[in-house]
């Protein structure tokens, strides 16, 4: 009788372990999946499923580092099918939530001259000495308006004032593409 009761109290125990799993959602890898997902309707031309897929990841991540690729993401769908001006917010936090990724200052620099707001937002940054990487949006800004020369003065001073920031590998190889 005790063995037969252990036997069925062993079975119970093993059968009942997968009820008590615990399965957690893991925000992080949904918002990679999201992301790419998102990145294959871009492929595909599906705009409006690729645009869902990428604030899908940023509700998921809203305000993390890893979350500027998503709103980069978003801004080039946006600017894919004309919508400039809802491109511009998703670059500008691409640039808040990475301050050291180049490409996210370019974009925005690029979305500013499709707006019109080289001019406004060159000022704007000018005027701010609150950050040595401001330095980097004015030379592309510069560029973006056409005083290339001047803009690239900008940008390698930027490169001689902080040469060990991880960012700065990417403004010298804009340099040397653009001087080419």
């Amino acid at each position: 009788m005790f063995i037969r009761s252990f036997l069925i109290f062993l079975v119970l125990l093993i059968t009942s372990q997968s009820a008590f799993c615990d399965h957690l959602i893991k925000a992080q890898n949904n918002a990679y999946f999201h992301n790419n997902k998102g990145l294959r309707y871009l492929e595909e031309k599906y705009y409006y499923g690729a645009i869902k897929e990428f604030q899908i990841a940023i509700d998921l991540l809203p305000d993390k580092q890893a979350s500027s690729v998503f709103y980069l993401n978003l801004g080039k769908t946006y600017e894919k099918i004309g919508y400039n001006d809802l491109a511009r917010p998703c670059f500008e936090k691409a640039v808040k939530l990475n301050v050291l990724c180049f490409d996210n200052y370019l974009k925005m620099a690029e979305n500013y001259k499709k707006l019109g707001l080289v001019e406004e937002k060159l000022n704007q940054y000018k005027n701010d000495k609150s950050s040595p990487l401001n330095n980097i949006i004015v030379g592309l800004l510069y560029i973006q308006k056409g005083e290339v020369t001047t803009g690239i003065t900008v940008l390698d001073d930027f490169c001689d004032k902080e040469p060990n920031l991880i960012i700065t590998s990417g403004v010298k190889n804009y340099l040397k593409e653009l001087t080419k």
